[in-house]
């Protein structure tokens, strides 16, 4: 049986509520004092609250709970890769409460552990599957508001009122491109923005 039971719990907005997987985490006999939560966007999956929680507190033997797979990553190589390293390397088990089969704890047995590890493959794949189906999606609507003319992104820097005139100054050498960002009200990284899209349009620009 685990040595110590560590409950870990996260919402990824500081307005979200954490107390629904409180209340499973202490029904699972988890003391409060050994529950951990983490109001932390999982976006780039840099939690300190749970980075501290598997690299430095676990033990071999100690079950760590959680409501949810995701708590573990996104997709199935950080699921996967956080897994292994739990099971694995620390030796210790993981519970998740939502999905009963998946408590390593009660899978000692070889043909447990093989189930417990099928299982947990199945899910994280169908998460991924899920994330790359959202991708497409959105790759898929990207391109139908291009094909629709739509513009993507940052709005077009537009050319100031006195583009032409200073711009021709500027062209012919008549003054010098600190000169007319000074006239025009542009920084250098702007300036030299519309420079290169005047000149890819082969054109001077219509106001």
């Amino acid at each position: 049986m685990p040595t110590r039971k560590i409950g870990y719990a996260r919402v990824s907005s500081k307005d979200q509520n954490l107390d629904r997987q409180i209340e499973i985490l202490k029904a699972e006999g988890i003391d409060e004092r050994d529950i951990y939560v983490e109001k932390e966007s999982g976006k780039s999956f840099e939690r300190p609250v749970y980075r501290t929680i598997v690299d430095h507190i676990l033990r071999e033997g100690d079950l760590l709970v959680v409501t949810e797979l995701k708590r573990f990553g996104r997709n199935y190589v950080e699921i996967y890769e956080e897994w292994y390293k739990i099971t694995k390397i620390i030796k210790a088990h993981i519970k998740v409460t939502s999905i009963p089969i998946l408590n390593t704890a009660q899978s000692q047995e070889l043909i447990g552990q093989v189930v417990a590890d099928v299982v947990l493959a199945l899910f994280a794949y169908i998460a991924q599957e899920d994330l790359e189906e959202r991708h497409e999606l959105q790759r898929q609507g990207i391109e139908a508001a291009r094909k629709a003319g739509k513009h993507l992104g940052r709005p077009k820097m537009q050319y100031p009122e006195e583009w032409d005139f200073w711009y021709e100054k500027w062209k012919n050498g008549e003054i010098t491109a600190a000169e007319a960002m000074k006239r025009l009200g542009l920084k250098k990284d702007s300036f030299y923005r519309l420079v290169k899209r005047n000149s890819e349009v082969g054109a001077t620009p219509l106001q």
